[in-house]
């Protein structure tokens, strides 16, 4: 009789689990199924995991109210730190001491390894972390993945997996007054979150309609456009061609406008004037700056970086200097200076200004502090494990900062906090909100429309 009482006692506690599994199941695709959007589905993000984000607060905004927030990862090609999870690190602009920090188990859902934490952003209010990870390595497919993180708690909101690995998340204020958040990667075409809306997928396009394979990607000031640099995905066919192509897309529709004919075979970044008149392009395979005129829709003028494969470029305060990040892309891939090119000038010299050591190993790109006195390009170091310091009236590092776990930093964005109402106001992407309309009317510039539309020619794949 016990026997028996204790069998329907373990058959009715598995009828239980498996009736709590399958609510659980329901409740998570009817969550996928409220936020995929058709273009969700088109650019193959979706909706893999959901949490509980809410909780105690993970860091005090009010003693803290400017803040750096960077990745903190494993580091990759053969310089790794001891860091073995994807996080994060916030520390204070003014201090410039770590305030927080923290990493996520994604090995406990099964991953067979991590991948390198690259380009973190923050979405327009602070109130969302995006930490672009996944499996495998650069060409793997199928295993990417987005962490969404509530930035006040700094505990897990959403899982979003994506076909390729993703890359860099970064701020993008369209004409029509929307804070949304573009994100992209190996593989990955270009998609855009809302964050207003469930951080749902309401813009992007994909390679077929571009007619071009892309590697990053960049929002004008005025919002009205996003340049894309072309990419040889096979290093073979960078090495046979002398050329490549910048891609034009319209925030509007997210069309393409047209394509923008380069003399390099691995452009990279993109850097605005603030008047959104010009465009700056690093170009990795002949290490040159080229210069972008947005309302003739051509380039004007190029000069030599004074950097072995440029990769980031980023003006200072006066929107005349450009700081070029010497990481040695497709070269060494070991870059620790800095070059500088006086971007009045390239109409007339192809040379550049002058070059700066600061020992930040594989420093790829940087972000502009968001006060003007302060004059400060922050270095994220991905294989030295810190941020650099670089002060631009002294032409010199002058504060190194460790990552608090040894971890790789590979990014970063300016957050500016009141109580726990924020504004990212610097990232990747250059100057934002408040800093950018302090940087306007301190050089007595009044934002213009930039861009020319034009019709595209024939692409390629």
């Amino acid at each position: 009789m016990r026997d028996t009482l204790t069998s329907r006692a373990s058959r009715a506690c598995a009828v239980f689990a498996a009736i709590i599994s399958l609510l659980a199941f329901s409740r998570a695709v009817s969550a996928q199924d409220a936020w995929t959007t058709p273009l969700a589905t088109k650019l193959g993000v979706t909706l893999e995991k959901t949490f509980d984000s809410s909780g105690p607060d993970a860091w005090d905004p009010k003693k803290h109210p400017l803040v750096f927030v960077t990745a903190e990862g494993p580091g990759y090609g053969g310089l790794l730190s001891g860091v073995t999870l994807p996080g994060l690190a916030i520390i204070d602009a003014e201090t410039r001491e770590p305030v927080a920090s923290q990493h996520y188990d994604v090995l406990a859902w099964g991953w067979k390894n991590v991948f390198e934490d690259h380009g973190l952003g923050v979405s327009h209010d602070g109130k969302w972390i995006y930490l672009p990870t996944g499996e495998g390595t650069f060409g793997t497919m199928g295993a990417g993945r987005l962490l969404i993180i509530n930035a006040r708690t700094l505990k897990l909101d959403k899982v979003l997996h994506t076909n390729g690995n993703p890359h860099h998340i970064k701020v993008l204020h369209t004409p029509d007054g929307r804070h949304l958040v573009m994100g992209y990667g190996w593989g990955q075409p270009l998609f855009v979150l809302d964050p207003a809306q469930d951080n749902k997928v309401v813009g992007g396009v994909d390679y077929g309609e571009l007619g071009f394979d892309t590697y990053l990607y960049f929002a004008s000031p005025d919002g009205e456009e996003i340049i894309a640099s072309g990419r040889y995905r096979v290093e073979r066919a960078r090495a046979e061609n002398e050329s490549n192509v910048m891609l034009r897309i319209s925030t509007k529709d997210w069309k393409l406008i047209d394509h923008v004919p380069i003399r390099d075979a691995d452009p990279v970044w993109v850097a605005f004037s603030v008047d959104n008149r010009y465009a700056y392009f690093t170009g990795a395979d002949s290490s040159r700056v080229f210069k972008y005129d947005r309302k003739a829709n051509k380039i004007v003028a190029s000069a030599r970086a004074g950097v072995e494969g440029p990769y980031g470029a980023h003006f200072g305060w006066n929107d005349k200097d450009l700081y070029i990040i010497g990481k040695g892309e497709d070269s060494h891939n070991r870059g620790k200076v800095v070059g500088l090119v006086d971007t009045s000038l390239m109409e007339k010299s192809k040379r550049p200004v002058d070059q700066f050591v600061t020992n930040c190993i594989r420093g790829d790109h940087g972000t502009l502090h968001p006060d003007p006195d302060a004059n400060e390009l922050w270095i994220t170091c991905n294989s030295s494990f810190e941020v650099v310091i670089f002060d631009l009236d002294q032409k010199q590092v002058t504060k190194r900062i460790p990552m608090p776990n040894g971890g790789s930093s590979h990014s970063g964005a300016f957050v500016k906090y009141d109580g726990w109402a924020g504004e990212v106001v610097s990232d990747q992407n250059g100057l934002h909100g408040s800093a950018l309309k302090a940087k306007r009317e301190l050089l007595g510039i009044k934002a213009s429309g930039g861009a020319a539309p034009a019709a595209p020619p024939p692409g390629r794949m």
